[in-house]
């Protein structure tokens, strides 16, 4: 038996392939080449802060690209990776005898299509992190429906006019904009294949409207995925997003596939690349200058509103200063036309992001004057309600004041009941109620209804 046989063999690997701890073997394997993180994330093209939330499953196994391309990089086998992965694998009690490494052949090209051929059946639920979708348990209707947007074939969906397209999408946001995500789960596969289908049956005209509606909702699965803390899905529907965009070649359209795009990338630790794509989409609308449209300057100020929390996240103060000053100043220019266009800008919209870039950057005290700047009354949607609720409570918890923080969250989900659902306002409240002191009467009532551990 070899060296690698001698690993993959080992009582570690058998115990980690037992319970398919995807994020654990590539820890080991890391560990066992003697690298650091940062080596891994250097052989692998993703940032260290990406390696890190991988292996604590934080990230693990929603995007295939990058499982895949993180463990052939530490150098996990193939057959090893498609039982970690839930796909027919020799038996873990001689998985160390019957892996052929790299040298034996295992790499050859039958083995890599057999491999990929396995993978293609792997449902979007299947590679779920452990975290999120325990065995035995049933994927919810969010994330059913999202891998079914990204796994069926929309070649026998009949296509729609244009008209009915825009009525389907307007709808579509609706539920989005009031916070009904499971309604707007049963709706998006259906969309997503009629969209698909009017483009792919159209030519001319009709063809580029079909690309833009396709466009728009594939930007909806990608938000929808974001809210459901399902990055890599988010990622790959932003990316078709962004090719159908440019189909259209409708520049609005293009921004706004591209802020997805950055977004999912600014989820998945890649801040710089996310802030070079928004501002490089921002310049190439041309709306810093002149009287562009209304909906033009929307996607400008967007932009720079994202651009401006990614470089916040990623520690660059001025950077992030910058840009949501421009982006300010982008919301003075649109005076009265403000929110017309998906996503909302407006002065207010603006005012909110600040509250995220100065608790991202560490400042609570103006996080929560940005907070008191806001006229909640001119927040347009649920959605945007809650965003600002949850904002708040992060600026007051980093503040020092969980009472507050409780409060704000409180109101969050008076205003749309399932965002206080969503992972990341699980992870604030299980915080808030683990954490020393006093703990505000109520939050226990609360982590129970946001189905958050306390």
């Amino acid at each position: 038996m070899n060296t690698g046989d001698a690993l993959w063999g080992s009582a570690r690997a058998r115990a980690l392939l037992r319970t398919r701890d995807l994020g654990g073997m590539i820890r080991f394997a890391r560990q066992a080449r003697g690298w650091r993180q940062d080596d891994l994330a250097g052989a692998s093209g993703y940032s260290r802060p990406t390696i890190s939330r991988l292996e604590t499953g934080a990230r693990a196994g929603t995007d295939l690209e990058m499982t895949l391309r993180v463990a052939a990089a530490v150098g996990i086998p193939s057959q090893l990776l498609s039982e970690l992965l839930g796909i027919t694998a020799p038996p873990a009690a001689t998985v160390g005898l019957s892996i052929a490494t790299r040298a034996e052949g295992g790499d050859d090209p039958v083995r890599r299509r057999e491999l990929l051929a396995g993978l293609a059946g792997v449902s979007a639920a299947t590679l779920l992190p452990a975290s999120r979708a325990s065995a035995g348990t049933t994927p919810g209707p969010v994330t059913t429906a999202l891998a079914e947007v990204l796994t069926s074939d929309s070649a026998a969906a009949a296509p729609v006019s244009s008209a009915a397209l825009r009525a389907h999408l307007a709808a579509a946001w609706r539920a989005f904009n009031s916070c009904r995500y499971q309604e707007l789960a049963g709706q998006l596969p259906g969309l997503v294949a009629a969209a698909s289908a009017s483009r792919a049956q159209s030519t001319g005209a009709a063809r580029a409207a079909g690309a833009q509606s396709l466009a728009d909702a594939y930007v909806l699965v990608s938000e929808l995925a974001a809210k459901a803390g399902e990055d890599g899905v988010s990622w790959v529907a932003a990316d078709r997003a962004l090719a159908a965009a440019k189909d259209s070649g409708a520049p609005a359209t293009i921004a706004a596939a591209s802020r997805a795009v950055a977004i999912a990338m600014r989820r998945m630790g890649h801040y710089d690349t996310a802030t070079r794509l928004l501002t490089g989409t921002a310049l190439s609308l041309g709306a810093d200058r002149g009287n562009p449209p209304a909906p033009v300057l929307a996607a400008y100020g967007s932009l720079l509103c994202t651009a401006a929390y990614a470089s916040a996240q990623n520690g660059r103060r001025h950077q992030a200063l910058d840009l949501i000053a421009e982006a300010r100043s982008a919301a003075t220019r649109m005076g009265s036309t403000a929110a017309v266009s998906q996503p909302m800008f407006s002065m207010t919209g603006v005012q909110v992001y600040q509250i995220g870039i100065h608790t991202a950057l560490g400042d609570s005290a103006a996080a929560l004057g940005s907070a008191r700047s806001v006229i909640q009354s001119e927040l347009p949607t649920a959605e945007r309600q809650a965003r600002f609720c949850i904002d708040t409570a992060r600026a007051w918890q980093q503040h020092g004041r969980p009472d507050q923080a409780y409060q704000a969250l409180l109101a969050a989900e008076r205003h749309a009941p399932e965002e206080i659902r969503r992972t990341s306002v699980r992870t604030l409240i299980t915080t808030m109620a683990q954490g020393p002191g006093a703990k505000p009467h109520g939050l226990r009532q609360l982590a129970v209804r946001a189905g958050a551990p306390a």
